[in-house]
C-alpha cells in the first residue's frame, strides 16, 4: 500500500467520510499570510479530509424553522456545527500529521477546524476544492456529491510530497440559475441572488468557480440570533442592513453565556446548508416527511 493510500486509510480509521490531497502549486492565487508555505515553510501538500454532518443534527434545524422548536436549536450547534464535527475533525488531523511523521519524518502541521479551535490559518473552502473533493455552491459553501453542503472540513500541511488527485470534474452539483433556494431561504437576505450582483470569483487549483456576494454583517445577524425574529432574547441590532460596526455593538451588548463552549452562540442559522437539495435531500428529508421544504417548495 502506498503512503498516500495509508494517509487516507488513516483518515478514515479515525471517523473521515472523504480524504482529497492537493499539490502546492494549486495555490497560487492564495492571500498573503494565507498560503500553505506561509504556515509550513517547505509546504508540498495539502490534505483535506472530510466529514459528513449526521441527517438527525440536521433535522434538528427543520423542528426550529418549521415547528417553531427553537430550544432544540442547541442538538444543531453540537452535533452539527460548532462542537463534536470539529473535535473529529481535530483528531482525526492530528492522527494523520502524527502517521505521516513517524512513518517518513516530513513535518506535517495540522490546522485549526471550526470556530472553536484558535483561528483560521487558511481557507478550508478553498483547500477542499483544490484536494478535488467537491466545488463551491451558490452559497459559498463547498459542494460534495456525496453530501452536498452538509460536510466539515479539516486541512493537514506537509512537507512530503503526495500525488496529487484530480479536480472535481463530474455532474455540476450548483446550478443557481435554475435553483436558487439558498437565497430564498435566508432570513436576513445575506446571499446575493443570482444574476444581481457581480459572483465572486476563485480559481482554487484552476477549476474556475463563482459564488454569489455574502454580507457577512447581515449573516452575522442570524447565526448569532441579535433579533427576536431571528430567535435572540433581544433586538440587538435594529436595522435589516447592519454595518459590520453595529455587528460589533450588539456582539457587546450581548450576554456571555454561561453554558456551552462559546461566549455567543454561532449555530442560529444555517438554512443554506440544511435546504440545499444536492446529496439526495429529498428522499432524506422531504420524502420522509422529515421537512415541509424551504416555504413547501423543495
Amino acid at each position: 500500500m502506498s503512503i498516500k493510500d495509508q494517509i487516507r486509510e488513516v483518515a478514515l480509521q479515525h471517523g473521515m467520510d472523504l480524504c482529497g490531497i492537493a499539490a502546492i502549486d494549486r495555490f497560487e492565487e492564495s492571500p498573503q499570510g494565507r498560503h500553505p508555505c506561509d504556515i509550513l515553510p517547505g509546504c508540498k501538500s495539502v490534505i483535506v479530509i472530510g466529514v459528513r454532518l449526521l441527517d438527525g443534527a440536521i433535522q434538528v434545524n427543520f423542528r426550529a424553522f418549521e415547528d417553531g422548536r427553537r430550544d432544540l436549536k442547541g442538538l444543531y450547534g453540537t452535533y452539527g456545527y460548532a462542537m463534536l464535527p470539529n473535535f473529529e475533525l481535530t483528531y482525526a488531523c492530528y492522527a494523520v500529521a502524527q502517521f505521516i511523521e513517524r512513518e517518513t519524518g516530513a513535518c506535517t502541521t495540522p490546522c485549526s477546524t471550526g470556530p472553536m479551535t484558535n483561528g483560521a490559518q487558511l481557507s478550508l473552502r478553498h483547500a477542499a476544492v483544490a484536494a478535488g473533493l467537491g466545488e463551491f455552491s451558490w452559497s459559498g459553501l463547498v459542494m460534495t456529491p456525496e453530501f452536498g453542503p452538509r460536510i466539515r472540513f479539516g486541512v493537514i500541511l506537509t512537507t512530503l510530497e503526495l500525488e496529487p488527485d484530480p479536480l472535481y470534474k463530474g455532474k455540476k452539483l450548483c446550478e443557481p440559475e435554475k435553483c436558487g433556494i439558498c437565497t430564498s431561504v435566508c432570513p436576513t437576505g445575506a446571499l446575493s441572488k443570482y444574476g444581481e450582483a457581480e459572483p465572486y470569483i476563485a480559481n482554487p487549483g484552476g477549476k474556475h468557480s463563482e459564488y454569489c456576494r455574502i454580507s457577512w454583517p447581515k449573516c452575522q445577524m442570524a447565526i448569532h440570533a441579535m433579533t427576536k425574529e431571528l430567535g435572540g432574547s433581544e433586538d440587538y441590532v435594529t436595522t435589516l442592513d447592519p454595518t459590520p460596526q453595529d455587528i460589533l455593538n450588539a456582539q457587546n451588548k450581548m450576554p456571555i453565556l454561561e453554558s456551552g463552549l462559546q461566549h455567543h452562540t454561532s449555530h442560529n442559522c444555517g438554512k443554506c446548508l440544511s435546504y440545499c437539495p444536492t446529496g439526495n435531500w429529498g428522499q432524506k428529508f422531504k420524502k420522509t416527511g422529515i421537512s415541509k421544504g424551504a416555504s413547501g417548495g423543495i
